[in-house]
This record gives C-alpha cells, structure tokens and sequence, in this order.
C-alpha cells in the first residue's frame, strides 16, 4: 500500500481531551499562558489557574521516523530548558502523548517519553490509553476549585 497514512497532529491528540471534558460537562476555565525565560518564551494553549498554573498540550509523536520523533523530543526539552530560568509562578505541565501509529518506531517512541519525563519543569507524560484518568483528575481539579470559589473563606467570609 503506497498511499501515505495519515499522520495526527497535536491538535488530534488534544481533542479527545476536549471531548471527554464535554460531555462530562466540565467547563474548564482554559487561556493561553506565555511563560518566558530569559532566553525564549512558550504559549500554552490549554492553561488554567488553580493555586498554580496547569497547562495541557498535545504532542503528536506520530511521525515517519525515528529521527523525527527524537527532533520533536528534544525540540520540547529544549523549550522548557530556555524558559525554565524566568518562572515567576508555579506550574503543574501536563505532556498528553499520542504514540506513532508506524510499526516498528516503538523504540524511538520510548526514548522520547524517557527524555520528555527528565526534561525541565518535569512535565507529567500522559500517554494516549490514560487520558480518561486525565480527565478525571481534571475534573475533580476543577470541581474542587469551584467548590472552594463558593465557600465563604473564599468569598471572604
């Protein structure tokens, strides 16, 4: 079969965390959040504030090659390395991974979690099969938050 797969991008492996937060009915306060380094700044497009800061990106490491998917690695490590220096406040990165759907690029697909997980800020890696405990945990975040936001030491009563 020559007909070349289709590849998914970041935005495919965010957005069965989008959907699963939809019709758990969980509206999560999302924004994009710049944090800078001295050096460089990254966006994140999914972040939200809940006594520290939690940003969410997916990384598509579904790609042709090895050499691809350790670019894309390292490129990541390389971001949080640049910025890590100008964080003015705390912040909870959550990695959500979508895994190559080529055979044989397991090993390359494994090297670039490893590196991913010791990278600055040490981002939590969530692969693709774990994303409704995500949710889940994204959730119960949210709902906690909105509870405290009711209470009255959080009106200031």
């Amino acid at each position: 079969d020559d007909r070349a797969r289709r590849r998914r991008d970041d935005e495919d492996i965010w957005r069965p965390v989008r959907e699963r937060l939809d019709a758990r009915g969980v509206s999560v306060p999302f924004e994009e959040k710049t944090f800078a380094g001295e050096l460089d700044a990254i966006t994140f497009r999914h972040a939200w504030k809940n006594g520290q800061w939690h940003a969410y990106e997916g990384v598509s490491l579904d790609l042709a090659s090895q050499d691809s998917i350790m670019e894309k690695a390292r490129r990541w490590v390389g971001h949080l390395t640049t910025v890590r220096d100008g964080l003015a406040e705390p912040l909870k990165l959550h990695l959500i991974i979508g895994a190559p759907q080529e055979q044989g690029l397991g090993e390359a697909y494994r090297k670039a979690l490893a590196m991913m997980r010791k990278a600055p800020l040490r981002p939590e890696v969530v692969e693709e099969h774990a994303i409704d405990d995500l949710v889940s945990r994204i959730e119960d975040e949210v709902r906690a938050h909105v509870q405290d936001q009711g209470s009255p030491a959080a009106r200031g009563g």
